[in-house]
């Protein structure tokens, strides 16, 4: 009989259905002795937990593992994900005591030797506490419905136990687990292969417009390569769809460290795209020889994935080993790119090329743009597309086509309704594209491309505004004397107020705040920094900019719309000044013609009463902020468009007026 029961408990582990004949009979009337009932009993309690255990590791053996592997759909809701294998390979693991106990207790029996089912409940009882332990952890999984990063998470918290004998199970349990995470994190750091069906690692990638948590996103990740070759030309913007995945970051990765993570594995696409691209013979990644890295890891990635394998012969996961680890790797390529962004395509150039182009810098290039504009609305209607070609025409006129090789302007139309016939309605959709060659990709990616359009756009409305109010000057100057009459002052005298406002928020924005900015970080990368702290001093740069130029405001904000009668944003200063460009804006419109009639000079009236509110509410607002932050070129700004109170004097009951 007790031979009977241990076999039972060992088939439990091969057919998983030994032991539940015993409870489907009445066996334990006939054949157990009233005195053992009630272990007998006890018995089946501890069996019955092994068998809710197995039940769990089942479905990943052998014949289970690739099903579970290949599971899609509503099959992978339920199992899917090679951490759940590894997991389950080590529960089994960690069940070998208790097989290895079972055995034992059945080669007694079966030599003759004196046992008694006390003696196998007393040897089971030891094997209790492991048991449990899986059963909970199995329960965790189950109930939270862990996977990938996550339940790695969870089983290193658990990791570190006060019982010996559970600090050793746990550890054959979490070894297969960490070395798929390894194994994830050796191949992303050094080849950017990332093959995640099932979205388990902290990185993914999630397509354009796709849901962040749909399986279709993780599919795609297995099948960079294809979706890569399949259009050469959009590879690039393919690499920028790689993000943190915050669901599966596991609590002993800080941010800082997953976005370090990140960043070498988008450098490793980066650079595998330009080696690829460059090759004509190489149409598909897996066909890339390992000799294309040497330029980026000069043979030295055989030495990185050894460091990180050995994070395999740790018992447990050592969280400052990894970030030791991952922070080496990430300075090497940082001083890398750092090298070859120097050396080979020349930063300090082709920042100075951004100044120019982005942040106006050759402001004569721009007013030939704004002439050649006026010529093609000479001839012809103008359109989005008299944009790029006035922009083409700019470069050949002012003989600078070759730094403007790499910068293309286009109006992208965006989900606004765009009015072709509106002038600053296409301005706000205009777009200046930079394309560059790694790694300063990595430098301007999408994102900041967008940065900067967004400043760029911001600067031109400004400078077209400017060229609007010297032309009402010049027309009303004309008219004056081509007509034998004389200068309307009252309309002059509030040109001049509106050039006034804009000539110093030009100034402001371009010395006060560009210039001084620009020489930081142009500072940081003549010093000879690695590229880590040159992209960090990027990234303050145009937060800087963006802050101290009051764009730093809601997504709704980005959408520079100053022909609406109410700019609404969550930024004040910013609504203000929008609101005061589209006043310039309707001044314009308005003086475009030499007409002196009452209409007319009762419109520049209510301009103008609308204009001393509006400024006066900018000076009020500046100056709190001023007294509320230490931005030093606020100060300037106050004193230039102030200068000896001229628009705060008498208007101190500004605040309660509405806007």
């Amino acid at each position: 009989m007790i031979q009977d029961i241990l076999l039972s408990c060992l088939s439990q582990g091969r057919n998983g259905a030994g032991i539940m004949k015993f409870l489907a009979t009445d066996v334990v009337e006939h054949f157990i002795h009233p005195c053992e009932r009630g272990i007998f009993i006890e018995i089946l309690k501890i069996l019955n937990n092994v068998q809710e255990v197995v039940a769990f590791t089942k479905p990943f053996g052998l014949a289970g593992k690739k099903k579970a592997l290949m599971a899609t759909g509503e099959e992978a809701d339920s199992i899917s994900g090679f951490y759940l294998v590894q997991f389950a390979h080590g529960v089994e693991n960690g069940l070998e005591e208790y097989y290895k106990e079972i055995i034992r207790l059945e080669s007694l029996c079966s030599q003759n030797e004196l046992t008694s089912m006390l003696y196998v409940h007393n040897a089971l009882q030891i094997q209790l506490p492991i048991i449990m332990h899986l059963r909970k952890l199995v329960r965790e999984v189950k109930m939270q419905k862990l996977h990938g990063c996550a339940l790695l998470h969870s089983l290193h918290q658990q990791s570190e136990h006060g019982d010996p004998n559970l600090h050793r199970l746990m550890t054959k349990v979490l070894k297969p687990v960490k070395s798929a995470f390894f194994s994830h994190l050796a191949h992303w750091l050094l080849f950017g292969v990332l093959d995640d069906v099932h979205s388990e690692f902290f990185i993914k990638f999630i397509p354009l417009g796709e849901d962040n948590g749909s399986q279709r996103s993780a599919q795609t990740a297995s099948s960079d390569t294809t979706l890569l070759n399949a259009d050469m030309r959009n590879a690039e913007d393919y690499v920028w769809q790689y993000e943190v995945n915050m669901k599966q970051i596991p609590g002993f990765i800080s941010m800082l460290i997953a976005e370090k993570v990140l960043f070498v594995g988008q450098t490793v696409l980066i650079f595998k795209i330009n080696q690829t691209s460059g090759n004509k013979h190489s149409r598909n990644f897996d066909e890339t020889r390992n000799d294309d890295f040497g330029d980026l890891w000069n043979g030295k990635e055989q030495f990185f994935y050894n460091m990180i394998d050995s994070l395999n012969n740790y018992d447990q996961i050592n969280v400052f080993h990894i970030e030791r680890i991952i922070v080496e790797i990430k300075k090497y390529v940082s001083t890398r790119l750092s090298e070859i962004a120097i050396k080979e395509t020349d930063l300090l150039r082709q920042m100075s090329l951004i100044k120019d182009f982005y942040l106006l810098g050759r402001g004569e290039f721009y007013m030939e743009f704004f002439h050649q504009l006026k010529r093609i609305e000479s001839e012809s209607e103008i359109n989005a597309r008299s944009y790029t070609k006035a922009f083409e025409c700019a470069a050949v006129a002012m003989s600078i086509s070759e730094d403007l090789e790499n910068f293309t302007l286009s109006v992208e139309r965006s989900h606004i309704d765009l009015d072709e016939t509106c002038d600053f309605d296409i301005l706000r959709n205009v777009h200046l594209k930079y394309t560059c060659k790694f790694p300063l990709n990595l430098l301007f990616c999408p994102k900041v491309i967008e940065r900067y359009n967004k400043i760029f756009r911001f600067l031109l409305v400004i400078r077209k505004l400017q060229k609007t109010l010297q032309d009402v000057w010049a027309n009303q100057t004309w008219s004056a004397k081509t007509t034998s009459g004389s200068v309307n002052v009252k309309v002059m005298n509030f040109r001049n107020h509106l050039l006034f406002f804009l000539d110093n928020i030009q100034f402001y924005i371009q010395v006060d705040v560009l210039e001084s900015q620009f020489s930081i970080i142009m500072k940081v990368i003549k010093s000879g920094a690695d590229f880590e702290e040159i992209q960090r001093a990027h990234t303050v740069f145009l937060a800087n900019v963006l802050s101290q130029c009051f764009l730093l405001s809601d997504a709704n904000a980005s959408e520079m719309n100053i022909t609406a009668t109410v700019c609404k944003t969550q930024n004040p200063i910013y609504g203000t000044i929008l609101a005061l460009l589209n006043l310039c804006e309707k001044f314009g419109n308005l003086s475009s013609s030499p007409d002196s009639s009452n209409d007319l000079l009762e419109t520049v009236d209510q301009l103008e009463k609308r204009f001393n509110v509006l400024i006066a509410s900018l000076v009020q607002l500046l100056v709190d902020i001023k007294s509320a932050s230490i931005l030093g070129p606020l100060s300037q700004l106050l004193l230039r468009l102030d200068y000896n109170h001229w628009f705060s004097a008498g208007q101190n009951t500004i605040n309660s007026v509405r806007l």
